[in-house]
């Protein structure tokens, strides 16, 4: 069993291993990576063989910090063949991940399987990585079945939401897709973030994401005026609600209930199996996903009865436990 980087030439058996095999998700495809790229100072893509025979891939990032410090990261990672053994892919690709770490003088290195599997959380234990304060991607998230005809999608809903979606109609709020609007999107983003509190990434970041191929811009317009907007992913079969803005002043509208109802339905015309709102906070839930109470009622509106999915979450394994407490306290402090 070798672990190895994979040659560029390999990017088509890259993306069918990530697709075919369970816990693929968008962020391990190669595009995501090449994204990445341009983000983040290194990527590698690692594949385990054995007798040529693909048995797992993670790509992995470096993240330079605050204060000169790095780790590395590997989103959603890693993707282990169905039938391979679980523990010796693993470690090897632990044993390669050490390596990497001692040489880029990372303080850490965090994984988030796209998993609900607890077995995943014994075999971390067993190559000693701690559950993280924080995860990094969303561990809960609200996921639409979408198999159905869209009028029972419709009865599944909110009588209120299916009323906000007909009114969005009526006001004569038009869908468009359009990933060439980026300046009304981004403009629309950093009202959502004035208003939210909060922080989303930079110019570069969105201006990059929208030139990926499975990333669409979902415009809602009205009376000429873009007041509303998502960036939705398209990958395997599972439609991705990423990101979303809006016009407050326009709130009576309704756009996004229509926006979301539009990509729920295109999606059921690709031929998608699912809808992931990305994100949703579950009753009772403490930490960082308590701030995510107010979109989340957004999101079970679409689907109140539904079943909120938890993911094993992020776990970290900490080369320099001392140095990245340090780090993480002054953080708090200069943040």
């Amino acid at each position: 069993m070798i672990v190895r980087e994979v040659a560029i030439d390999e990017q088509k058996k890259w993306n069918s291993f990530v697709s075919s095999n369970e816990g693929g998700s968008f962020i391990q495809s190669w595009e995501w990576s090449e994204f990445m790229a341009s983000q983040k100072e290194k990527i590698w893509r690692l594949v385990v063989e054995n007798d040529s025979e693909w048995l797992a891939v993670i790509f992995l990032f470096k993240s330079k910090l605050k204060f000169g410090q790095s780790l590395l990261y590997a989103p959603r990672g890693p993707i282990i063949k169905n039938e391979a053994g679980r523990v010796e892919v693993f470690k090897s690709i632990i044993s390669k991940v050490d390596e990497l770490a001692k040489q880029e003088k990372a303080m850490s290195f965090a994984v988030d399987p796209y998993s609900e599997d607890i077995g995943w959380c014994k075999t971390f234990d067993e190559f000693g990585f701690v559950k993280s304060e924080r995860d990094i991607q969303p561990r809960h998230t609200l996921i639409l079945d979408i198999h159905e005809p869209e009028e029972e999608l419709l009865k599944q809903m909110h009588q209120k939401t299916r009323y906000n979606i007909q009114l969005a109609h009526k006001k004569g709020v038009e869908i468009s897709v359009n990933n060439d609007n980026f300046k009304e999107f981004y403009e629309l983003l950093k009202k959502t973030e004035q208003r939210q509190g909060v922080k989303f990434f930079d110019q570069n970041y969105f201006k990059n994401i929208l030139q990926l191929p499975f990333v669409k811009l979902y415009l809602a317009t009205f009376e000429g005026k873009i007041i509303a907007a998502n960036i939705m992913v398209d990958w395997n079969h599972l439609t991705t609600y990423l990101f979303g803005a809006s016009d407050h002043d326009y709130r009576n509208v309704m756009a996004p209930h229509l926006l979301q109802w539009q990509a729920i339905k295109d999606a059921k015309e690709r031929g998608d199996w699912f809808y992931d709102f990305w994100g949703a906070a579950p009753e009772n839930v403490v930490g960082h996903e308590e701030k995510w109470f107010g979109f989340t009622k957004f999101k079970m509106s679409f689907s109140p009865d539904a079943d909120i999915t938890e993911y094993v979450g992020t776990y970290e394994k900490n080369y320099s436990p001392v140095k990245l407490g340090l780090y993480r306290y002054l953080q708090k402090i200069y943040k």
